[in-house]
């Protein structure tokens, strides 16, 4: 046998065969698993990436979308409520997620970028994500409401205060008037062809009353032979007497004498009286009813008494029912856990009026004051009289001239401006603070006056204004200019070379209107903290042409027609509340195009515009 002997050497080369080959895969491996974790890493930051392109994607439309939220805000206030902003005042987004903002500057009346209006910045932050998005937006707001007196259609007549109707109050021509009175209303006179009575206090009226809705914020007594469509109350409601409704909705008690109703509603208890017929009742509360008769359901949440003979058709109680042994005309069952759901009812909002003379002294054709014993008039856009402070003059027969100097020569004199009961009488007299009104006319315009005034008999085309109280006497017979027209404004019989050029365009058949000339009387003025005069009083037998004002109170009296709304903004200290006695109309019917009730702003509201000026990422 023979043996082979192998070198250590040689061995050892043997067994080292392949290692390259392990080592080259090895690193093979490495480097496609170098690579897939690259790859990897890559497409996750690739995805990382997009989420955060796309999170501050989403929080950019976030910004921008508060950008038109913002502009949207600003068009509903106008330039005035914007001008109201201040630096630094955060920005609520109600119902949306995502979007903050905050005012950065505000500059009213910015001629150079915004056309007068007012400039408004906002840093607007929208967030989705984790991402932000910050926008520095500029914005211009323009409009206004107007200013100086009501700005567009409001109530027929609107009080602030209580109001006394002790004579009759009828309305015409509209049939949706509305009387809103922010306080208490008793009367015992008649009201017709009103469609709508809104207090905010107690009301309390008898007499023969037609009025499709009364609502009040207090509690309701009707007593005499009143008709209602819809009586609602946050309190009580009475009715006594011959008085019917059709509804009656309160959220107290309730309780009827031998009344008619046609549905009762009541979170509180209801008491019924003799005779007393309801078709159909809800009540959270209870019933005590003596011979009354429910023709249809009565659904009660509490107990139900009928004392005498009373019938009810059909109806559920969640108390306990009361009846007499022998009455089997109460067909109603009990049901354990009865709710009866009724609605609260809410009040609703008032508008409050207001008025100051001394607003519309700039808007006035002829505005008087007395000077000492002198009476000053300053005369603004009249026809052949300059511009101007004048003297009102009268020498014999030369009455009411407006002159240059404190007596009368007609170099000196320009135009004769009002017409006494005959030439040798002056139309306009001064005492004791008070202004009075006695002759057959005057030039047509806007008149002023610093004080009281009081309008005789006569016939006139004038708005009239006075920081102090007013008060008709006689037969007077105004017409506010924007009632009269063209005709007796610009081509007056009387006056047909003073024109008022503020309502009268040379070649125009049209007349020209302003707020102040929708007014026929006015009446108060504000300085400082101070509010003087502001009661209105019309006597007998006036004809009214135009709005009435009263920044204090009202009173009529006599036979009254008013053509136009009527408004008292209880701002003065004058005793008692405003009244409307003996015979008062209403009539809004046939109304001129060129008169507009209850649009009387000094300055015209403008219509509102926000626009962006410009816009940057921060």
């Amino acid at each position: 046998m023979a043996i082979r002997i192998v070198s250590s050497t040689r061995l050892a080369r043997s067994l080292q065969r392949g290692i390259s080959s392990v080592l080259f895969m090895l690193l093979t491996g490495l480097s496609l698993g170098g690579m897939v974790f690259g790859g990897i890493y890559y497409v996750r930051s690739l995805q990382v990436q997009s989420v955060t392109v796309h999170a501050l994607t989403q929080a950019q439309l976030k910004a921008w979308s508060g950008i038109e939220a913002v502009r949207q805000y600003l068009f509903q206030i106008g330039a005035v409520e914007a001008a109201k902003l201040s630096a630094n005042q955060v920005v609520s987004f109600a119902g949306v997620s995502g979007i903050a903002a905050t005012v950065s500057e505000v500059l009213a009346n910015d001629t150079v970028n915004c056309g007068g209006g007012t400039r408004v910045g906002f840093n607007i932050t929208g967030s989705s994500g984790g991402a932000n998005a910050l926008l520095a937006a500029t914005f211009c707001a323009k409009g206004s409401p107007g200013g100086g007196g009501g700005g567009g259609k409001t109530a027929a007549v609107n009080i602030k205060g209580n109001l006394d109707i002790s004579g009759d109050l009828t309305v015409i021509g509209d049939a949706s008037s509305k009387i809103v009175v922010d306080g208490k209303v008793t009367g015992a006179g008649s009201l017709a062809g009103i469609s709508n009575l809104y207090a905010s206090g107690d009301i309390s009226l008898g007499g023969s009353t037609s009025i499709e809705t009364l609502f009040s914020e207090g509690s309701i007594a009707l007593s005499g032979s009143g008709s209602y469509s819809q009586v609602q109350s946050l309190k009580n409601v009475s009715l006594t007497g011959g008085v019917s409704a059709g509804t009656i909705k309160a959220n107290g008690t309730v309780s009827l004498e031998s009344n008619a109703v046609t549905e009762l509603l009541a979170i509180g208890n209801v008491t019924l009286g003799s005779s007393a017929t309801i078709a159909t009742l809800k009540t959270k509360g209870s019933v005590v009813a003596s011979n009354s008769l429910i023709t249809g359901s009565a659904q009660v949440q509490g107990n139900y008494e009928e004392q005498v003979a009373g019938t009810v058709a059909a109806g559920n109680y969640g108390g306990s029912l009361t009846v007499q042994p022998w009455n089997t005309g109460v067909h109603m069952s009990r049901v354990a856990g009865l709710n009866v759901a009724i609605t609260p009812l809410t009040a609703g909002t008032i508008s409050v009026p207001t008025f100051d003379a001394y607003a519309y002294q700039s808007s006035a054709n002829y505005a008087f004051e007395r000077v000492g014993s002198d009476t000053k008039v300053t005369v603004k856009n009249v026809s052949n009289i300059p511009d101007g402070v004048y003297f009102l003059v009268g020498s014999g027969a030369n009455q009411d001239y407006v002159c240059s100097s404190n007596s009368y020569s007609p170099a000196s004199c320009p135009a004769k401006i009002c017409t006494g009961y005959s030439e040798y009488n002056s139309c306009l007299s001064y005492s004791g603070g008070k202004w009075t009104l006695a002759g057959v006319t005057m030039a047509p315009g806007i008149v002023w006056f610093k004080g009281d005034f009081e309008a005789g008999q006569g016939t006139f085309y004038n708005s009239w204004l006075a920081t102090g109280n007013i008060n008709t006497g006689g037969t007077n017979v105004s017409y506010a200019v924007n009632y009269a027209g063209h005709a007796s404004v610009c081509t007056n019989s009387s006056y047909p070379n003073l024109a008022p050029k503020n309502f009268c365009k040379a070649g125009s058949s049209t007349l020209l209107t302003v707020g102040a000339g929708n007014i026929a009387f006015g009446a108060g003025g504000q300085v400082g903290n101070n509010y003087t005069g502001g009661k209105v009083t019309l006597a007998a037998s006036n004809h009214v042409y135009g709005d009435v004002l009263a920044g204090d109170i009202l009173e009529t009296g006599g036979s009254t027609t008013v053509h136009g709304y009527i408004s008292a903004a209880r701002i003065g200290t004058a005793p008692g509340a405003s009244k409307i006695g003996a015979s008062t109309k209403i009539d809004l019917s046939n109304l001129p195009s060129s008169f507009k009730p209850g649009e009387t702003a000094v300055t015209p509201s403008a219509a509102n515009s926000a626009n962006l000026l410009w816009s940057r990422y921060r």
